[in-house]
């Protein structure tokens, strides 16, 4: 008797079991429909055995019903792992295309930092050599400035040295001019020339022209 309350508290425990599954679980529509109708057959066989051993049902109540039950949700599970199998296959893949996307992305990152660094640098290096190149300019410019100070004070003292000599020609030039008015003068107050002889004894004699 103990073991017959036994098994018809088990049955009935299955029975609220598939009456949740069919509420709660995310089954087809079809796969859904065929268990209620099972469930629902096997409480009806519950029911109509209700009046025997003081009104529970017997365990023999489901025996027509159990095959299919349990045939049906061999065949849910068979379904569910096969969902499942393809649901972690299609997981493995997505994570296996993730860590690709992730690892192409990590070196899109390093490559970018590592232009990004080279660029920096590149910039320092035009930095220090343009640094260099304006103080070679500066340089450059400062010798320039001296070398056409330099020209300048040379043209300068050219133009004074000229300066100078065409003063001193033309000073030269008055002095024979003059020089040479004086001689025409006496010659023209005499009434001729004088002609100067040089002896051996280096006296000198003046000689009356005619």
């Amino acid at each position: 008797g103990g073991a017959s309350m036994l098994q018809l508290k088990d049955a009935s425990s299955v029975t609220q079991a598939l009456a949740t599954l069919v509420q709660a679980s995310a089954l087809t529509s079809q796969d859904g429909t065929k268990l209620t109708a099972l469930v629902q057959a096997a409480q009806q066989s519950e029911d109509d055995s209700a009046d025997v051993s003081l009104g529970a049902p017997t365990a023999a109540a489901y025996e027509g019903h159990s095959g299919n039950i349990i045939s049906t949700l061999e065949g849910l599970l068979e379904k569910a792992e096969t969902q499942l199998a393809e649901a972690r296959k299609k997981e493995v893949s997505a994570q296996h295309n993730f860590d690709l996307l992730e690892q192409t992305l990590q070196d899109d990152i390093k490559f970018a930092n590592k232009d990004m660094g080279d660029a920096k640098k590149g910039l320092a290096k035009s930095g220090e050599r343009k640094a260099v190149a304006d103080g070679d300019l500066k340089g450059t410019t400062k010798d320039l400035d001296v070398d056409e100070k330099a020209l300048a004070d040379l043209h300068k003292d050219c133009m004074t040295k000229a300066e100078d000599y065409e003063a001193a020609t033309k000073g030269r030039s008055e002095e024979i001019k003059a020089l040479s008015e004086a001689k025409k003068v006496i010659e023209e107050s005499t009434g001729g020339a004088e002609k100067l002889v040089y002896g051996l004894n280096q006296k000198v004699s003046f000689v009356q022209l005619s």
